[in-house]
């Protein structure tokens, strides 16, 4: 889909909505004198904000609404929705970015009614009822687990980069284990130093959480995961932890002895990923690993003792049709895991989908709403409740992902990524930390490279680039008190 702007600088707003009501589409900029046979127009004049949609130069569709102050990438979307809702009617609305539930948390902050919250969303965000009352189940449910969070405290991500193969979908920093086996111990080596870094920096402050991710930590030897966690417990007291993840995602290399080494050293909680309960699914996307790989592996892990397993699941994976989406939904619930994450498939820039999907069948937006209202209908019945949510972009639909978990299962660490009220320090290649500041409602980023190689030899800069963004965190706070 072509687009043209013009007298506004809210192009990022335009092709969000845009790729709403066409999604899995390639975006292309035009200049203002430019034509293509097929193209988009977003423009602002006068007050006015307008939507026009060309097909061989010819108008085949115009909305023009009056917008003289306020947002204006709030006033571009809606002039977008408004013009293509009779086709489709999204029910996320205007609402395109990650965190749709923090906005229905800042109201009940505010003290809004539940009746008033839903009436908001529906009417300034154009956001359906059944989406509405999504957002304000989960803010209930967040502020609830977000009880249990210490203020000051602080939680620790360590990514491990390494899978067995790359995914189909996949778009995170990830390198094949069998090529980069030989980095393995230098890059955990790397970690122990950022590692000791956090701890003196956070020294006298409670860490609340960890969340080891990737990649798949598990795909690591068993002599390095251990070294891993064994350094872990020595440099921080995991035994005071609220919560202790492990990203074991790939069944295929989960095994007694890693089992083990988790159990030993405190991990609590991990998270196990099947994706799909169908074969030939999982052989398309480049798994390594069947559906019946999955049950032994989870088998194991409850034999071995874990009592709090997150399985992820994702709708829309090329070519499954809804007894595809059945069967894994029905067969997960049976297991009867500690938690489940639905998520919806993605488009994402640097996966291999995205190079071929000219030459895959991808769910419609239609067909997206569909599957979610199944994953629904079995997660309501196996009594599960949503808890968290996020979106990405370049999703049929601009669908959420959701995590549903029984009773007193939610996961602290994914509603403090999501709600953003505590500091995050991540150490890794392609890590980012998070140094929030409540005070002045500010967050200061700090990224590490992605490169393994780059990572392991500039360690010292990684190390440097958090002490910048906790300074001027904590230079910010500062200056706010001293300003009152």
């Amino acid at each position: 889909m072509d687009y043209k702007i013009i007298g506004h600088n809210c192009g990022a707003a335009v092709v969000d909505m845009v790729q709403v009501f066409f999604p899995n589409e390639k975006y292309k900029g035009l200049k203002e004198d430019d034509f293509s046979p097929r193209f988009f127009e977003s423009r602002y004049e006068s007050g006015l904000v307008s939507a026009c949609f060309f097909i061989d130069l010819h108008i085949a569709g115009k909305v023009v609404i009056p917008w003289p102050d306020g947002d204006m990438a709030l006033g571009v979307k809606l002039s977008i929705y408004e013009l293509f809702k009779d086709t489709y009617k999204p029910p996320w609305g205007l609402l395109t970015g990650i965190r749709p539930a923090k906005i229905s948390s800042g109201m009940l902050a505010l003290g809004l009614s539940d009746i008033n919250i839903i009436s908001n969303m529906r009417d300034k965000f154009k956001v359906s009822a059944e989406k509405a009352e999504l957002c304000l189940k989960i803010a209930g449910a967040e502020r609830v687990i977000l009880k249990k969070s210490k203020p000051g405290s602080y939680a620790l991500y360590i990514g491990i980069p390494f899978c067995p193969s790359r995914c189909l979908y996949c778009s995170f920093t990830a390198y094949p284990i069998i090529k980069y086996a030989g980095l393995t111990a230098l890059y955990v080596a790397a970690v122990k130093k950022e590692l000791d870094y956090v701890a003196k920096l956070y020294a006298g402050q409670e860490l609340e959480s960890v969340y080891i991710g990737g990649g798949t930590p598990t795909s690591l030897d068993d002599e390095c995961f251990s070294e891993l966690l064994e350094y872990m417990s020595k440099i921080f007291e995991v035994c005071k932890l609220k919560e202790y993840t492990v990203e074991a995602g790939r069944p295929d290399t989960i095994t007694e002895a890693k089992l083990d080494i988790m159990r030993k050293y405190g991990v609590s909680r991990i998270s196990i990923n099947p994706q799909s309960m169908n074969n030939k699914t999982l052989k398309k996307i480049g798994r390594a690993h069947s559906a019946e790989d999955f049950v032994r592996a989870y088998e194991l892990a409850r034999k071995k003792g874990f009592c709090h397993i997150n399985i992820d699941l994702i709708l829309g994976l090329p070519e499954e049709d809804e007894a595809d989406v059945e069967n894994t939904l029905k067969a997960a619930a049976i297991l009867s895991p500690d938690e489940v994450t639905i998520h919806t498939l993605a488009l994402k820039r640097a996966s291999k989908l995205k190079e071929e999907f000219d030459e895959t069948s991808l769910a419609e937006a239609r067909q997206m709403e569909f599957f979610l209202s199944l994953s629904k209908y079995y997660m309501d019945n196996f009594s599960y409740r949503p808890y968290y949510m996020y979106r990405q972009k370049n999703s049929p639909g601009n669908f959420e992902n959701v995590g549903y978990a029984k009773a007193g299962f939610g996961c602290l660490y994914n509603v403090q990524i999501m709600e953003e009220r505590q500091s995050i320090i991540a150490v890794g290649a392609g890590a980012v930390s998070k140094f929030v500041n409540l005070e002045t409602n500010r967050i200061e980023r700090a990224f590490n490279v992605k490169n393994v190689d780059e990572y392991i030899a500039r360690i010292k800069e990684m190390t440097d680039r958090k002490t910048v963004a906790y300074n001027k965190a904590i230079r910010r706070e500062e200056d706010n008190n001293a300003d009152n």
